[in-house]
């Protein structure tokens, strides 16, 4: 039986420790915690819709200037320390980068995220061994956390050293260093070879793959041409009990019809599919910003 496929509209979710304040030519302004940031927005097109605000920033980046990207600070802050659920997100203002480390706007993957393990452990008769999830491109860690505080082990792989020192401090900061995580430093693709070769199984897979990038041995990532790849290899390595594939995609010229396509191809025996895009949305006035495209299979 061919798996279902299912366009939902736009994801997009309230927290407390961030608002989008307002986009428009090419920005966004945006609030974390109490500190407000100017950064470049390619998606927004359109006009402000509150020039008046603007003005409150208490920092921008700036990377107009190619030869020299640059934090431009307004007045002394420091870098705020967010909070979902319990689980500690810190920030920071690095040169050569306009990311916090955090992506708000993922707040209903970590939603989805808590519910499906939440269903997996509650299952009448289920033996209590934690369900294990592979994170791949994992970043500073949100998903990982999210996913090992609800009961689950996961295996956190990055190609940057620094990013994942990053979110083993985003651990430590929300006292779960005694649950059960691997940080790996290795180029996914590599990586999931490799546990194919072993025999090792994950019940559940998030995917948060760049447009390009490169490895810590150079290898060269190019998502047209790696992507497929890469999915293949996740779908030897899936379990004979999976519940859920997760990818977000930030490519512009991506969309979720043709994520969910090869999530249907590659993962065939799931229930369903599902896509869509993830939103931030102002509180106040002013235009919903799409950031990114992803899609999900459910067994």
């Amino acid at each position: 039986m061919e798996n279902e496929f299912c366009q939902i509209p736009a994801l997009a979710s309230e927290w407390s420790e961030y608002e989008l304040l307002d986009s428009g030519d090419r920005l966004k302004l945006e609030r974390f915690g109490q500190v407000v940031v100017e950064r470049s927005e390619p998606k927004a097109w359109w006009r402000k819709s509150r020039p008046e605000i603007w003005k409150k920033a208490d920092c921008r980046y700036i990377d107009s200037d190619k030869s020299n990207p640059r934090w431009e600070f307004f007045r002394e802050i420091f870098p705020p320390v967010l909070d979902f659920n319990g689980i500690k997100f810190a920030t920071k203002f690095m040169g050569g980068s306009k990311h916090l480390g955090v992506f708000p706007e993922q707040k209903p993957h970590w939603e989805f995220i808590r519910s499906e393990i939440k269903k997996r452990i509650a299952v009448p008769g289920n033996p209590i061994k934690p369900p294990k999830i592979l994170n791949l491109f994992g970043y500073t860690g949100a998903a990982t956390l999210v996913a090992v505080k609800e009961g689950a082990s996961v295996t956190h792989v990055d190609a940057s050293r620094p990013s994942v020192e990053w979110a083993r401090k985003n651990q430590a900061a929300s006292s779960l260093g005694d649950y059960p995580v691997r940080w790996i430093v290795e180029d996914a693709l590599k990586f999931a070879r490799r546990a194919a070769r072993r025999g090792d199984f994950y019940d559940a897979i998030i995917l948060d793959p760049p447009a390009f990038g490169r490895g810590p041995k150079n290898e060269l990532w190019k998502l047209e041409k790696m992507l497929p790849l890469l999915l293949e290899e996740c779908s030897a390595i899936l379990s004979e009990s999976p519940i859920f594939i997760l990818m977000t995609i930030y490519n512009l010229e991506a969309s979720s019809i043709m994520a969910s396509n090869m999530l249907k191809q590659f993962f065939p025996k799931a229930g369903k599919i599902e896509g869509g895009e993830l939103l931030l949305k102002p509180l106040r006035a002013g235009n919903p910003l799409p950031m990114s495209i992803w899609a999900r299979a459910v067994f």
